[in-house]
């Protein structure tokens, strides 16, 4: 790939003349998403050369044991200076350094990407920081698992779900189709919306849902330990399913609240107002009080989620 059709953003998909039409891959960050992304562009034909970033050289050592990548360093210059597609894949609020480290390393012409749950957040500490030689597409996979780390990585991840992109005033639409490329190769149907209305609508269907499952298992950490066991034989299907995710890495959603609390603290106050109200009818032994507020929340659950 020359350097003229990096600058022009020509990556052609079925180019029969392309081997690889986004060349060699930097991911930063080799958990789930980073790893599985890895997984996905190799077995589609779309990358020659992987090369991860991280910070822990067990987790890094692991993450080649996998095949997640070809070559690994804990040195994100390093990992982008012969990229000609970066994904950012690290905590929320390790990007800004992460994007400080890498701002004088990316090759011209270089295709950035992220897969953070947050896009006002790629905007400002992404984009912003990155060369105008560097083009920059925020993306979301809605693909993520409770699980993490290289061991969750798997290259079908991707396949049927949806990734959310959000374009800024920045976008070239040749980068914007670039990466609709590229995510339709892995598997994933492209959803294009603002990053306002993204950041409010996952704060509503992921971020608040993930809020009510932490708090909801640390509810019962003080069981009795007669309770606790017998909780143990007889795991119901309602508390598995409701406390799923739960079970997810807990630096990754710190950052997420954190990073989305704009959006987030509003539902916070109605979640906590319902949960409210609900105790007081059930203090009082107010069952219509009771009724009235498992069928409004019925209701709007069959309008989130029609049959």
């Amino acid at each position: 790939m020359t350097d003229e059709a990096r600058k022009s953003g020509a990556f052609k998909i079925d180019e029969a003349n392309v081997d690889f039409p986004f060349g060699t891959l930097a991911v930063l960050g080799l958990g789930q998403l980073g790893g599985s992304f890895a997984l996905a562009a190799r077995a589609a034909g779309l990358v020659n050369r992987v090369v991860g970033f991280g910070r822990g050289e067990d987790s890094l050592r692991r993450a080649r044991e996998l095949g997640l990548a070809d070559e690994t360093t804990t040195s994100a210059e390093r990992a982008v200076a012969q990229a000609d597609t970066v994904l950012v894949a690290v905590p929320l609020r390790s990007v800004p350094h992460v994007v400080e480290q890498i701002h004088a390393h990316l090759r011209p012409g270089a295709l950035v990407l992220d897969v953070g749950s947050v896009k006002g957040n790629a905007v400002r500490d992404i984009e912003a920081g990155l060369p105008a030689s560097a083009s920059f597409v925020a993306c979301h996979p809605l693909a993520g698992t409770e699980r993490f780390g290289p061991e969750a990585a798997t290259s079908a991840l991707f396949r049927g779900r949806r990734c959310i992109v959000c374009p800024t005033p920045r976008t070239r639409p040749t980068d914007l189709d670039r990466a609709t490329q590229l995510w339709n190769a892995i598997g994933a149907d492209v959803v294009v919306m603002s990053a306002e209305l993204h950041d409010q609508t996952m704060a509503a269907v992921s971020h608040l849902p993930h809020v009510a499952a932490y708090a909801l298992v640390a509810a019962l950490s003080d069981l009795p330990d007669d309770v606790a066991t017998a909780a143990i034989g007889l795991p119901t299907t309602s508390f598995r399913d409701t406390s799923r995710v739960a079970a997810s890495s807990p630096v990754m959603w710190r950052d997420i609240f954190l990073e989305n609390q704009t959006a987030l603290l509003p539902l916070l106050d109605g979640l906590l107002s319902n949960v409210s109200l609900l105790r007081s009818a059930v203090a009082s032994g107010d069952g219509a009080a009771i009724e009235a507020i498992l069928q409004a929340g019925r209701a709007c659950r069959s309008k989130l989620l029609p049959e």
